[in-house]
């Protein structure tokens, strides 16, 4: 899918696809954008081309008008959002401060400040690492071992922010954070225990990294379950944002905030138009994606 979205992309820029959704499915809700490691470049290029198109506000903004009716959001409103916590993620604040622009990251705290490394980081085969997604959490660690990968794994090259970077992050004023458990688990696919675990303590080791309360969780690939939101709210969270297919009204649940993966590289077209919502609704029409990511039972 990534060939054809860098081929179609462009056609569907100025085909007029992009700003019809602007202007009819996003004016009135908040669009959610998820990066990982964006390049500082591109980051700034795509800052630029947002402010054009959208007003860009804080995660927290949303959370509190979601809490608050009264709480006005302006039309084609979009928060920006940083999953893992990576220490490239630093590079990124003199392009925030440039463009006076607020986002949210979400620590995987239990690695966060150390030498350890996710353990889809240290997987390169995609198709290996999608099967590890499919498997029970007890099974897809084994399996990992056998791969040569382990939890508390000490590396050479620090890949993560460490606290002093965090520190400096929060202090711009332009960086939140949120939790995104502690090792990255697929949740439902723990077992009660493990996932009350990774929701909780990634909450409370998130505010000993932050100083702050957090406030705002993220579902690690997301996926979660009626049992994982039922955490959440318990550990004292105020809202969870998932990768839902969809934008988000002043009626979304909090606990299934939407999201829309965007790249970190490549060209502008490709991530004006996934920004719209247009290559995931797409994909959706063409069954390649879920609508939603949400598991039954547990």
């Amino acid at each position: 899918m990534a060939f054809f979205s860098n081929l179609l992309s462009p056609g569907l820029r100025y085909s007029g696809l992009s700003w019809a959704l602007r202007h009819t499915l996003q004016k009135n809700k908040t669009t959610i954008l998820m990066f990982h490691q964006p390049e500082a470049v591109f980051f700034d290029k795509a800052l630029s081309e947002l402010k054009k198109r959208y007003n860009i506000i804080p995660l927290s903004l949303l959370i509190k008008s979601l809490k608050n009716k009264t709480i006005k959001i302006p039309e084609r409103s979009i928060a920006i959002t940083l999953d893992d916590g990576r220490a490239e993620n630093l590079r990124l604040l003199p392009v925030l401060e440039k463009h006076n622009v607020t986002v949210t990251i979400f620590l995987i705290s239990g690695i966060t400040d150390t030498m350890q490394r996710p353990w889809f980081y240290a997987v390169k085969d995609r198709q290996f690492k999608k099967s590890l997604k499919e498997m029970s959490d007890s099974v897809r660690l084994a399996a990992l071992k056998r791969y040569g990968y382990e939890q508390d794994q000490v590396f050479e090259e620090r890949i993560m922010l460490n606290k002093k970077e965090i520190q400096s992050m929060k202090e711009s004023g332009l960086v939140g954070f949120g939790a995104h458990t502690m090792t990255h688990p697929i949740l439902p696919r723990c077992s009660d225990s493990k996932a009350a675990k990774e929701i909780q303590l990634s909450k409370i080791a998130a505010e000993a990294l932050t100083h702050h309360p957090c406030s705002v969780f993220s579902f690690p690939n997301g996926e979660y379950s009626e049992r994982d939101i039922r955490i959440c709210k318990k550990a004292g969270y105020e809202a969870a944002v998932t990768l839902d297919t969809g934008f988000n009204s002043k009626n979304t649940d909090p606990f299934r905030l939407k999201r829309i993966s965007v790249p970190d590289s490549g060209n502008i077209s490709e991530f004006l138009v996934k920004a719209s919502g247009a290559w995931a609704f797409f994909k959706v029409l063409a069954g390649k994606q879920k609508r939603t990511r949400r598991h039954s039972g547990l």
